[in-house]
């Protein structure tokens, strides 16, 4: 059985933010497409990755909702770039599934960015795509 590919399993093209857009924005995009992270791009490039743990953090708060008092207000016109990790643990588009999911063990991260040599956002991968692909091999494999 040949490897299965993260690029046949990722989200390509994923939603992204750039450093100088806000904390609100960012929580905005999460909570608009029901996600947990968010890579940080600048010119295509991979620069960081903001996760609702992050503003979470930022904001002194338990969960992602939006803050409703004028003072918790003030972290939201942040950039993302004060929120969000700079040292992305990252996985090329081509390698294998297994290797990111032993990275994701690793590092107890549940999710990567997939990039391709240049450092190019090519698509991210979380537990949950890796679930869903799994689910669907055993339901395949259940039909034979």
């Amino acid at each position: 059985m040949r490897p299965i590919l993260i690029n046949e399993v990722m989200i390509p093209k994923p939603v992204t933010i750039t450093p100088d857009q806000t904390i609100g924005r960012a929580m905005e995009l999460m909570a608009r497409y029901d996600f947990r992270r968010l890579p940080v791009v600048k010119e295509g490039k991979l620069v960081g990755i903001i996760t609702d743990r992050d503003v979470r953090q930022l904001a002194g708060r338990p969960t992602l909702k939006l803050p409703k008092t004028a003072q918790d207000d003030a972290y939201l016109s942040l950039p993302v770039e004060e929120a969000m990790t700079l040292n992305v643990i990252t996985i090329r588009d081509n390698q294998p599934v297994q290797e990111a999911i032993q990275q994701m063990l690793k590092h107890k991260i549940s999710g990567l960015p997939a990039v391709d040599r240049q450092g190019q956002l090519t698509g991210m991968l979380s537990i949950q795509d890796v679930l869903k692909y799994c689910l669907d091999l055993l339901d395949r494999e259940a039909d034979r």
